[in-house]
């Protein structure tokens, strides 16, 4: 009051509350958007690389699943959620909410809606047009280039045939025609039951083009 009676606290108009307002507000709606289209490319790749498949072969799997993560965009999408987390701060459910629970609710529907945003396919479809004629604009064309997903040890393709002892598989990730063997040790979650046609996932040894499988499991969409 002291302050007001001195003259030391100026009235600002409101269209300046409302001006930062509308602009806060906004650049979290951009922040999310990006946040989930971050967050959606990262499972798009784990998906197609097969990496996300692999755990259910024992801890080998897991070791190469951890290695497979995308470490660059997990940095992004912490740092957005650090952003995210000081704009929403500014508003009442945001400075009432303990800083943990507000960490985790905004994490939680991050990597929820990114899972939901990628079964969309819309990354598929992306992908279907930077190999179209033209491709997509840069820095888009980047991040879907042929390859970018390939993960060592990991092979995400399509059986073409079966052989005795294994198949050959298609890879998707660009390492063209894979020889896959299987033995009595080769993990099969899903059972052995394959045939030409099938989308599967190997997690296995190469050696000289050849991959012996430690485990194997088919894919259903």
């Amino acid at each position: 009051m002291d302050a007001i009676r001195s003259g030391k606290v100026h009235m600002r108009p409101r269209w300046k509350f409302v001006l930062s307002g509308t602009l806060a507000a906004l650049g979290t709606i951009i922040l999310v958007l990006t946040l989930l289209y971050i967050t959606s490319f990262a499972f798009f790749e784990l998906r197609q690389s097969g990496a996300l498949f692999v755990p259910v072969f024992g801890m080998r799997g897991v070791f190469a699943f951890f290695a497979a993560l995308p470490v660059v965009l997990i940095i992004l999408v912490l740092l957005f959620i650090v952003i995210l987390e000081i704009l929403v701060r500014r508003y009442r459910v945001g400075y009432r909410t303990p800083l943990l629970v507000s960490v985790v609710a905004v994490l939680l529907v991050v990597v929820i809606g990114g899972w939901a945003l990628e079964r969309t396919r819309i990354h598929e479809e992306l992908l279907r047009q930077d190999r179209a004629p033209g491709g997509l604009p840069a820095p888009l064309s980047m991040m879907y280039r042929p390859g970018s997903d390939h993960v060592a040890g990991i092979y995400h393709g399509t059986i073409i045939s079966l052989i005795p002892g294994g198949f050959l598989l298609a890879d998707d990730n660009g390492a063209g025609t894979t020889t896959v063997l299987i033995d009595p040790s080769t993990r099969l979650p899903l059972g052995a039951g394959f045939s030409a046609g099938d989308e599967v996932v190997v997690f296995g040894d190469d050696a000289s083009g050849t991959v012996h499988a430690i485990g194997v499991r088919q894919i259903s969409e």
